[in-house]
């Protein structure tokens, strides 16, 4: 299911949009849920990292669409964003937030139909998981391409990227579960690495990006080295 959520302090085009949105369900078999903002404050106030699309008003008082949009990426950085405007010249810096397009108002069908269709291509090539961690000052999305590895310890897991750490209660078995097709596997029970930041592999332990060196279990040992080779070869190719 694609979540959307839309943000514009015009009703009209609030609900223009969410008839798009049921005419586009209605045409290509896709399921969409909806959520809409009358302005950027409520936007903001409630946010998530848990929406796929993003359709932003540039044009609203008080809070524009761009500082919305700013909002939105401290917590979010893969939401797919698109602007609605009265005029190109608004939009123009939307590489600032990364910004993947804009529609001009009035917006009619097929206008709406053509560039939802891309978005969702950029959704679909993504090939990857995001994964909703808390952090001080709510919740954050991180993508698992992100993490080096994770480590548990007393019912904690520790997400460790380049750029920080995070940790949320969880079982180590059942995040392999999820991560697996995602190339990672456990080197030992206390640790999931992800084969994409392995950068040497011995006897005994993985030296991964960032400097960390994980024990690799003797049971386990076999099964990851074949795991480490398998990537690399479908890396090459």
């Amino acid at each position: 299911m694609l979540k959307i959520a839309i943000v514009d302090d015009d009703f009209t085009y609030l609900e223009k949009l969410y008839q798009h949105l049921t005419q586009y369900e209605k045409d290509h078999d896709v399921s969409i849920q909806v959520t809409s903002y009358s302005n950027g404050f409520e936007m903001i106030s409630h946010f998530k990292p848990i929406y796929d699309i993003i359709f932003l008003d540039i044009e609203m008082p008080h809070l524009n669409g761009m500082e919305v949009a700013k909002e939105i990426r401290k917590s979010d950085p893969h939401a797919v964003i698109v602007f609605i405007t009265n005029t190109a010249k608004y939009a123009i810096n939307g590489y600032e937030v990364q910004a993947f397009d804009y529609m001009m108002k009035p917006i009619d069908y097929t206008q709406f139909a053509i560039k939802f269709s891309a978005a969702i291509d950029v959704i679909d090539r993504k090939e990857e998981v995001n994964i909703l961690v808390p952090v001080e000052d709510g919740i954050r999305n991180i993508k698992a391409s992100e993490i080096i590895f994770i480590e548990v310890r007393n019912h904690w897991l520790f997400f460790i990227t380049k750029e920080d750490e995070y940790k949320m209660l969880g079982s180590l078995r059942e995040m392999n579960d999820k991560l697996r097709p995602y190339h990672f596997i456990m080197c030992n029970k206390s640790y999931l690495i992800n084969l994409k930041h392995v950068v040497k592999m011995n006897s005994e332990s993985v030296l991964m990006s960032g400097g960390h060196d994980l024990k690799m279990s003797r049971a386990r040992k076999k099964e990851v080295q074949a795991a480490f080779i398998a990537y690399y070869n479908q890396m090459r190719w």
